[in-house]
Formats: structure tokens, C-alpha cells, sequence
């Protein structure tokens, strides 16, 4: 696991398991790597912060090389960093629900723009350091801010370029 890395979670608990059922996917989390045993994160009950990462405290953890430079990596870091203290959205996972329960479509009209979810952040720091456009990603047909990790995961692992 290396600086600028994309670190994709299943935890074990209610919370990761609720998620996933309302995300219909394989992960309830995602962070990024800022070294082999730290990363950046955007979670529930916290502001975006630095905290040490144990695999083993997940059921499940996979970790996306972007085969980007070094300088690159440094960008995403440095972009993640400008984030932290930034507020948890909780409101946002209210869209979400709403969406999966009631099959709304569009952009989610609960994503307050002063606070991020997990995958709101790392698509941001990703996006501010200019990766998403080396990656061949470009914001014509949804709305990054809005994606959950398991729609992240299928950007950067399946329709990125490299």
C-alpha cells in the first residue's frame, strides 16, 4: 500500500452491512492511502482525519494502485490533507437510502457541499489533483460528489483507462 493508493473496505460490523445493502455492492468504506499502515478517511462519527490502518480489521480490503507517478500521488495526498477537519454528511446517506427505497434517479439533492462522505472525499482529492482526468475520467454523465464506493470502485477499477 503506497501514498495515493485507493483503499476499498467491507467492514464487519451493522453499520458496513447496512451500507452495503443500501449500496447493492462489495464495500462500505473507502480511504486513502498516505503509507503502508496509515490512511485519510471520511467517516461516520469523525471529520476527515489521519488514522492507522490494520487489514485485519476488516472482513475484506483491496487496494487500488492508479499506477500513477510519484508526483501524482504526492497531488492526491496533498489534496486529501486540505480536507481534513472537514465535517462527516450525514444527511447525504439519507439520499441514499431514499434512492435505493424508492428508485429516484438524478443528482442527490442532500449532499450538503461543506461536508463529504468517504467516497465524496477521495473522488474530490482525486479530482483536485488531476488524476481522474489522467485516468481518462470525465464528469459528463454523473455528478462525482454523489457516488457511493462501490460506484467509486467501478469508476476507477473498470472505466479508468489504465
Amino acid at each position: 500500500m503506497k501514498r495515493g493508493d485507493i483503499v476499498f473496505i467491507r467492514g464487519k460490523g451493522l453499520k458496513s452491512k447496512l451500507t452495503r445493502l443500501i449500496d447493492r455492492g462489495a464495500f462500505s468504506h473507502v480511504a486513502i492511502a498516505i503509507s503502508d499502515s496509515k490512511i485519510i478517511e471520511s467517516d461516520v462519527g469523525t471529520r476527515v482525519s489521519v488514522r492507522e490502518f490494520s487489514p485485519k480489521e476488516y472482513d475484506y480490503v483491496e487496494v487500488v494502485d492508479l499506477r500513477i507517478t510519484i508526483k501524482q500521488r504526492q497531488d492526491v495526498y496533498n489534496s486529501a490533507v486540505q480536507m481534513i477537519g472537514t465535517k462527516y454528511d450525514y444527511v447525504q446517506l439519507i439520499w441514499y437510502g431514499l434512492r435505493r427505497i424508492f428508485g429516484l434517479k438524478g443528482n442527490n439533492r442532500l449532499n450538503n457541499p461543506k461536508n463529504v462522505i468517504c467516497s465524496e472525499m477521495v473522488f474530490i482529492a482525486l479530482s483536485r489533483a488531476g488524476i481522474l482526468k489522467s485516468l481518462g475520467i470525465e464528469e459528463t454523465n454523473f455528478r462525482g460528489i454523489d457516488l457511493t464506493p462501490n460506484e467509486l470502485y467501478d469508476l476507477v477499477k473498470y472505466v479508468s483507462k489504465k
